[in-house]
């Protein structure tokens, strides 16, 4: 870089930090942290609660995210293509390319997680068979995966969306829906669910409590990531930047 000089001047007058530049990486880059952080938050208290349940619901949510994480790689990969997707072609001024190209990544997504989830629930108990040849543990992690195959699918919708609208310079609204599904929805509705459904069998509850609640809330995040992606503000300030 030091020899490049027809290309780059390197030196300490150069080498400042913008302003501008550093104000609007944090503005774009803290409300996706914060994301990731509720997340990361969500995963411990789930894990207090799946905790109290007993051993053999630890042993089956322990094989059932296993799974999962194979699971998910496809959405959030698809989220991430999005995101630079609209990105560079904001920045080549092409918004018509931009919708197309969503609309395409949307089906690609849908069908990647149709054909995921049916493979999941063909051979879901294949699969936890790696893990335990206990029947009891077998079936329960069974329930799970089945409890989140519809997820799955509209998972993949939320994070195409999400990754657009992130690629158009707009983090906050995903974060919002991460904040309201996550803390308003998930977590009481878990803990909620596990109270009221105390048995004999189940006495903390009943384990489906940790995904139905689950499911609810990737619902709920589809629904509010379309009607933003339509509705929201994003789309004219966008196209009214590319005009001025």
């Amino acid at each position: 870089l030091m020899r490049m000089k027809d290309l780059i001047d390197l030196n300490r007058s150069t080498l400042r930090v913008s302003r501008s530049i550093t104000s609007r990486i944090v503005r774009l880059g803290v409300p996706s942290g914060v994301t990731q952080m509720i997340f990361s938050m969500s995963s411990i208290l789930v894990q207090s609660l799946t905790n109290s349940l007993g051993a053999s619901i630890v042993t089956a949510n322990t094989m059932v995210m296993r799974v999962d994480g194979f699971a998910m790689m496809p959405n959030f990969t698809f989220g991430i293509a999005a995101t630079t997707f609209a990105g560079q072609n904001i920045g080549a001024k092409k918004l018509d390319r931009m919708f197309k190209g969503t609309k395409e990544l949307t089906m690609l997504a849908l069908g990647t997680s149709i054909v995921m989830v049916s493979g999941i629930l063909l051979l879901g108990k294949n699969l936890l068979y790696i893990f335990t040849t206990t029947p009891e543990i077998i079936n329960l992690g069974l329930d799970m995966l089945k409890t989140l195959a519809l997820g799955y699918i509209v998972f993949a919708v939320s994070q195409v969306l999400q990754g657009v609208m992130r690629g158009a310079g707009e983090t906050k609204i995903p974060m919002w829906i991460s904040i309201i599904c996550t803390v308003i929805i998930r977590m009481p509705l878990a803990y909620a669910w596990a109270f009221l459904t105390r048995s004999p069998e189940f006495p903390n509850g009943d384990p489906l409590c940790l995904y139905g609640s689950l499911l609810i809330t990737w619902l709920c995040g589809c629904g509010m990531s379309v009607f933003f992606y339509f509705k929201g503000k994003w789309r004219k300030h966008v196209t009214e930047t590319l005009r001025s």
